[in-house]
Order: structure tokens, then sequence, then C-alpha cells
């Protein structure tokens, strides 16, 4: 075999890439198709996605990613946004502007401590034989075969056997493309280093395409990835310090060695087995890819009480579901829970109304938002809320995981960014969605109730903008499911109509039963509930009702109240003018059954069912 040199000035360089308008839409039939052959691990991986995002860590820890996209069908291979170049080098070549890769063409690509070789539209048998632990060396100005080794012996083997390092060009066993052994030679020595940094998880899991692929969906960033992809986290705390974290959070990096138990040893050589999401680095909760997980998205106004619903939601379901089904409810998440956890706990262990008091969600640095890495820039993304239902008399509890979101009511006023502002992006991945209207804010039920209560929330100046809410998530969840104008979503909405405490003259909710009967969730029952709620909202605000039942296929009406009386005006102190609940009197009521109906949908088989 007569070895081709990988010389950056063969044909095969590169050329700069154009400035073609991006293609992200799914793969046409005859678009371009990407393979990328890891050199050291074997792995072959293909995809016809575009754009995908491929990193890994150099030899001093700091990521580094490349990206690769489609304009006008053809690939183009660039730095990803948001990183900067740490020797990545094409054919040999710094990599410095995009460069666009001709179909056909056999590339080399050397970045952070990988060693791939990449083709665009290979044959469908490419590489045909390839052995990657045992690597041939050649002389590239006579063709000389130089010697054999494992790649990791290659630094060793030149030195002991004289190998001409600026004309010796190493090639995995039964490829005709490799590399020049000054470039790849510190690679070598470093991963042939028992402590040297974490070898990259090798490309047999998948590369990260587009953060729209992969079985695993981050519940802080909402972008896949598969198993493979996922950090570990380091466990020495010498290790403190991560390239794009920061110096107070520990190494996230790919494991190159485990110990007798399978767990994953960090550079230090102890256990890491938490494990980070690809994307944004975010720890995952204890478990994450052994859960099935179900978003349930939390939608409405500003100030209409979703932080009082998801603190008393969480309290009751612990409570009801093993009472009704004997499924456990319980934190599956201690950490990532601690500020919804310190929410309810001020709620229910409070004495006076001013304990009780909760703050409102804000859309920047609220405490149910945290700042994150997505695509390359910063956002506030608000804070997954993850609760396990455990094993119980139902038979389909084990492995369920609900994620709750508090979002502010900001996020889908009109105006707000989706870009800069992604934080209501989870409501396009939800198993069911809570929309939580509040009465007191709205004026037909404001005149409706005038003389028969005497709520202090029906005297607050609210200005009811729910309408527009729906209105605009509609549009938005749409959108990023591709859906028409006139499609809806395949999603249930449970409507809740909120304080139902303080309307109870226009409908008494207290009359209305538990769709749970002898340990049996009935549907029946949410259905006649429903038809009740509806026909009085109907008569009050018929035009929410035609929005919400244009938005979904499948709406149900609630009636609810997460405190059961009318809350508490402060006068004085940290919360003079907030209105709280009297912690003698709370006495939720109706919370469950929405939950308990979309639990249903999302898991048909989790509860018993008449």
């Amino acid at each position: 075999m007569t070895p081709q040199t990988p010389n950056p000035r063969s044909p095969e360089h590169p050329q700069p890439a154009d400035s073609h308008r991006d293609t992200d839409a799914k793969r046409a039939p005859g678009a371009p198709v990407l393979t990328l052959v890891d050199c050291l691990s074997g792995a072959v991986s293909t995809s016809g996605r575009f754009p995908q995002l491929l990193n890994a860590s150099d030899l001093h820890g700091r990521v580094v990613a490349i990206e690769f996209r489609c304009m006008r069908d053809v690939v183009v291979l660039s730095i990803a946004a948001g990183f900067v170049s740490s020797t990545i080098l094409v054919n040999g070549t710094p990599l410095v502007a995009a460069v666009s890769l001709p179909p056909g063409d056999v590339f080399t690509l050397q970045f952070g401590t990988r060693l791939l070789l990449l083709q665009v539209n290979a044959p469908e048998d490419w590489p045909r034989s390839f052995d990657p632990t045992l690597w041939n060396a050649y002389d590239i100005e006579s063709g000389e075969l130089l010697g054999q080794a494992a790649p990791y012996e290659i630094p060793a083997a030149a030195a002991s056997q004289g190998w001409p390092a600026a004309t010796c060009a190493i090639y995995p066993g039964g490829l005709d493309s490799g590399f020049l052994l000054a470039d790849v030679a510190e690679t070598l020595s470093a991963r042939a280093t028992p402590h040297a940094d974490p070898a990259p998880r090798a490309l047999s899991a998948g590369i990260l395409e587009n953060a729209e692929t992969g079985k695993y969906l981050c519940p802080a960033c909402w972008l896949r990835f598969d198993a493979g992809d996922a950090f570990n986290i380091a466990t020495h705390e010498s290790l403190r310090g991560d390239p794009v974290l920061g110096d107070n959070a520990m190494l996230r990096f790919y494991p190159a060695r485990f110990n007798d138990s399978g767990q994953a040893l960090d550079p230090k050589g102890l256990p890491s087995t938490d494990l980070a999401c690809p994307h944004c680095r975010r720890q995952l909760p204890p478990g994450y890819l052994d859960l099935s997980l179900r978003i349930f998205s939390l939608i409405g106004a500003p100030s209409a009480g979703k932080s009082y619903f998801l603190a008393v939601l969480t309290r009751v379901l612990a409570e009801r579901l093993y009472q009704d089904f004997g499924i456990v409810f319980k934190d599956g998440d201690p950490s990532g829970n601690t500020v919804l956890n310190q929410m309810r706990t001020r709620l229910f262990s409070g004495s006076t109304p001013e304990e009780c008091a909760l703050g409102k969600t804000a859309m920047e640095g609220g405490a149910t938002y945290e700042l994150l890495l997505r695509h390359g820039r910063v956002v506030a993304m608000p804070r997954p809320f993850i609760y396990t239902l455990g094993d119980g008399a139902a038979p389909g509890a084990g492995g369920t995981a609900m994620i709750f979101y508090d979002n502010a009511g900001e996020h889908f006023e009109p105006g707000h960014d989706m870009v800069d502002k992604p934080g209501a992006l989870h409501v396009a991945h939800s198993s069911g969605i809570f929309f939580l209207f509040d009465p007191t804010s709205n004026l037909a039920f404001r005149r409706a109730l005038l003389g028969h209560a005497s709520d202090p929330q029906l005297s607050q100046n609210n200005q009811d903008q729910q309408d527009g809410i729906l209105a605009e998530m509609e549009v938005r969840v749409k959108k990023m499911l591709a859906l028409g104008p006139r499609e809806k979503l395949p999603v249930p909405v449970a409507f809740l109509v909120g304080k139902c405490d303080v309307w109870q003259g226009l409908l008494d909710a207290r009359t209305l039963p538990r769709p749970v009967r002898d340990g049996v969730f009935d549907p029946a029952i949410v259905d006649q509930n429903s038809a009740q709620v509806r026909a009085m909202f109907a008569r009050l605000c018929p035009g929410l009702v035609a929005q919400a039942e244009s938005l979904s296929e499948d709406v149900r009406y609630f009636a609810i109240s997460s405190l059961g009386h009318s809350p508490f005006p402060i006068s004085s102190g940290e919360c003079a003018g907030m209105l709280a609940p009297d912690p003698r009197k709370l006495a939720p009521i109706g919370i469950e059954a929405p939950a308990y109906w979309l639990l249903h949908k999302a898991v048909p088989a989790l509860l018993p069912t008449a």
C-alpha cells in the first residue's frame, strides 16, 4: 500500500466556505450525509442532520467544540460559537475560518484529544477494514513502512527506532489516511499516561447533533443528548474549576478509567458518579438516565398564584397519591428542588401570614431561575423541580418522574424574544399543560361577584392580560412544533380556574366529587366536573373558552384553590403591601384532580382506572 500523504497542500485541503444561508431543517432527500471515524476508539458515526456539534477536552482540560452546518447542500466545518480554537487541525492545517467539505474527499480532523477521519457522502461500507489497535508508520517522502505499534505506544516507538518526526505519518490499520506524527505525538503521549487529562468519550454513543436528537432531554436547557455524551463531574477537590462554569464548579470530564464496580474515575482516581448535561453542563439529578420523564408546564399571568399552586401541589401529591393509589411521590433531586422545598416549608410551617408569604417569580435572577449556557449564550432558565413516583400499589408507578417549572408570566407576554429569553420552551416538550386562570383579575368575574364577595384580591388593580398570554403561548408553541395555525397541540391542557373559594357563589367547587373511588381514578367524574366548570366559565368568559379549545383537542376545566381562603393583607415589615395566606386556614381545594388527569393522559398505566 502506498500511503496518501496527510499534507496541508494536498488537493484534499478544504476550501474557505461561502456565506450561504444555513438550512437547518430536517434532512431532505439527497441532502449530505456526514460520516465520522474515531481513529482511537474505532467507533463510526453517520448522520444527515445539521447543524451538528462535536466537543472534546484539550490537553489542558479546556472544552473545545466544532460545528458542522449544511449550506446549500454543502457541509461546512467551523469553530462552534462561544468557543475558541485550541489547535484544531483539518488535514494538518490550523482551523481559522469556516471551511467547506467537498463530498467524497476524506479529511483528517484533530481537536482536543480526538483524532478523527470524516467524509461527506461516504460509501455505505466506509471504512471497509479498520483496526484502531495497530497503526502503521510511514516515511512520507520515500513511502517506506517504518514500523507498526499500538497508537499510544507510537511516541515511544518513534523515539527508540529513530523515526523521522518531520516526515513520519501514522495511519490506523486498514486506512489510507492518517496524521503527521509531529502533530499528534503530544496527544498520544498524554493519553498513554495513567493520570493524564481524561480521554474524550468515543463516538459510539453518537455525536451531539443540533441538540434536537438524542434519547435524553436535559431538564435545565431542554437540549437533547445520548447517554454516552453526558459529562462526569470530578470529585477530587483539586479538580475544582471548570473551563466553562468557572472556578467554583467541579471539572466536567469524559472518563477514561473505571473501577471494578464500573464507576467512572476522575483524573485523580476518585469515583465520580454524578453526571452533567453536555450542553449546559448543569448537574443531572440522581438516576436521571434511568427514569421515564414527564414534563408538566405551568403557565399563567403575573401574580396569578403559580408559586403558591406549585408549592401546594407537591405537598398534596405526596399525601394524596399514597392515600389514593399507594404511589410514593418523593423528592427526585433534593439539591435542585431546594428552592421549591423551601417555598413549601415556608408556606406550611409559618405561624403568621408574614411568615407564609411567597415572593413573585421574577424573570431574571429570581430564586426559581438560574443562568445557563445555551447555544453559546448565557440565558436565564427556570429551575426544573423533579419528583419521582416510586413503586407502590400501582403497577406502573416505578421509574416515572414528574418535572415541574414555575414560569414567570412575563415569558409569554408579546415582545419577549424566545432566543434571548428561551425560558418558556419547555412547553414544546411538555406531556401536559396547566394553565392557571386568575378570576380576580378578570373584569367579568369582578362584576359577577360585586356585592357577593369581599376578598382583598378583588380590590387589587391587576391588569388582565390572560387572553393575550394564552394566545401568545399558542402561537409560540405551534411555531416550535412546526404546526399550522389551524392545527391543535397534541398535548392535554388542564385549564385551572383558580381561587374558587372567592367565586364559590357562582359554583361551589366543594360540591364537585373527587375523581377517585375506592382506589380507582375515574375520568368520567373529571369530565362531569369539567362540564359544570366550563358552563359557568363560558357564561362569563366565552372568548377564553374558545381560545383554550382552539389550543388543544383535549381540554378539561378544573375549579381549584391553592389556599382555600382569602389571603391576608400585610401592612408592615418586609412583606408590606403583599397578600399572604393565614396558616391556620390553609385548606386547598381540588388541587390534585388536574394532576391526576394529566398523569393519566401522560402515563395511562400509572393510575388504576375505572
